[in-house]
């Protein structure tokens, strides 16, 4: 009997392998009694118990499983032993504690391959005799295996994460709300399906996905003539019908001529040429790698020569590699800040310094316009007092003023002379009374 069958065995009636004894060639009608009695005079085993037989293949003898009190390590048995009336017996004993780590895991094995046979109720012969060489299969390609499927389902879950639906487009003209035009969603569309670690035919899904109207009708067709196209020929087909007409001959041309408008800020400039070296890239009209250097000739030549900003890009950019264009814009955007909060702060101060003024002259304002009126009232109280004069030397003061020798004596009434003396006082003492003009009070 194999010892890996012995092994399944004992383990299947929890049997301890250093306690187990294995009889061979016992004859079939023999009873347990006389087993026990025969290990008892021959090997001076006293106790033991017979836990299963199996038969073999004669069906006259059996393989019995014996369960002894001590460890058999520790005992003397011989390999073979009986007499005349059992006949000759044979003995397998497991040497448990003489295994190897690296048996112990192929005796593992082969009970769990032993048990699995039993239960589809085969044998070691029922299969190839390469079944027992099981533990030497190419471990190497089961480990590739495990680790690609381990792969495959790490990158599945994070699918299922970072999933999001991209925006619509429909190409319809005009652009409907809710979608961007073409340029910018195929820009974006495209940076987000070179990003996603994802299979090809689930790019090409969620492409399809956010398509909609004459977008969706090109890449059907598209599918149509060509069923193994990958998600870039759908963008081709995309740009073919709703992209620009210009090849890159001619969008290098437009982009040469592109230049700073009056009050543009530097960076709004920027932007402009980088999308222009984006639909360059996209025809393939220039290398990524020639990107920076590109953009800044341009700058150095279509930006205003009143730009501070664009001085120094000037001055500086022969002294070292062009930049980035996230560095490049970095920098003119600081640049920029600084130049904003410096003439804030100038503004500041030369209102500060001119509002004293203005206060000053809003005073003399006030006062200027108080003269003004009173001057105003003076030449109208002058002009009534002349008036009064004039119409006084006109008429004889005899006849007119109704001044008279005393109070209430009129001249035209009086019988007596004329007393001019006395006339003058009393019209000394009117004018003195009634002051110089009325609008002097």
């Amino acid at each position: 009997m194999e010892v890996s069958e012995i092994i399944a065995w004992c383990r299947e009636k929890d049997i301890d392998l250093d306690r187990v004894l294995i009889l061979t060639n016992v004859p079939a009608d023999c009873e347990d009694q006389i087993v026990y009695s025969v290990l008892n005079d021959v090997l001076g085993i006293e106790k033991c118990k017979v836990r299963d037989r199996h038969s073999d293949k004669t069906k006259q003898f059996h393989f019995v499983l014996l369960k002894t009190a001590h460890s058999v390590s520790k005992m003397s048995i011989p390999a073979e032993f009986g007499g005349p009336e059992v006949g000759s017996w044979y003995t397998q004993v497991v040497h448990f504690a003489t295994e190897t780590p690296k048996q112990n895991k192929e005796d593992e094995f082969q009970f769990k391959l032993m048990s699995f046979l039993q239960k589809e109720g085969k044998s070691l012969a029922d299969i190839p005799s390469s079944a027992s060489s099981a533990p030497d299969l190419n471990t190497k390609l089961v480990d590739a295996i495990n680790s690609l499927v381990q792969t495959c389902h790490v990158a599945s879950s994070e699918e299922r994460v970072g999933y999001r639906k991209l925006r619509p487009f429909s190409g319809f003209i005009p652009t409907p709300p809710g979608e961007d035009e073409y340029e910018v969603w195929v820009e974006q569309t495209t940076h987000i399906l070179e990003e996603w670690q994802c299979a090809e035919n689930v790019k090409k899904q969620r492409l399809v996905e956010c398509l909609r109207g004459p977008a969706a009708d090109i890449v059907r067709f598209e599918k149509t003539g060509n069923p193994s196209a990958t998600f870039s020929d759908y963008l081709g087909a995309l740009e073919s019908a709703f992209g620009t007409t210009e090849d890159a001959a001619d969008l290098m041309l437009k982009f040469r001529s592109t230049y700073q408008n009056e009050g543009e800020k530097l960076s709004a400039y920027i932007l402009r040429l980088d999308r222009m070296l984006h639909s360059m890239l996209r025809k393939k009209g220039i290398e990524y790698s020639a990107m920076n250097h590109l953009r800044m000739q341009q700058i150095v030549r279509g930006a205003l020569s009143s730009d501070f900003v664009a001085m120094r890009l000037r001055m500086t950019h022969k002294l070292c590699t062009p930049p980035s264009f996230n560095k490049l814009m970095k920098e003119v955007r600081e640049e920029e800040t600084l130049l904003k909060d410096r003439n804030s702060v100038q503004s500041n101060v030369a209102v500060s310094v001119v509002s004293p003024s203005r206060n000053v002259s809003s005073t003399n304002t006030n006062m200027g316009d108080s003269e003004v009126e009173k001057l105003k009232k003076e030449i109208r109280g002058l002009k009534n007092e002349v008036s009064r004069l004039t119409a006084a030397v006109k008429e004889p003061i005899s006849h007119d003023h109704p001044a008279v020798h005393k109070d209430g004596h009129l001249k035209r009434d009086c019988t007596s002379e004329e007393n001019l003396r006395r006339v003058n006082q009393r019209l000394i003492k009117m004018r003195q009374s009634s002051g110089n003009f009325s609008g002097a009070r």
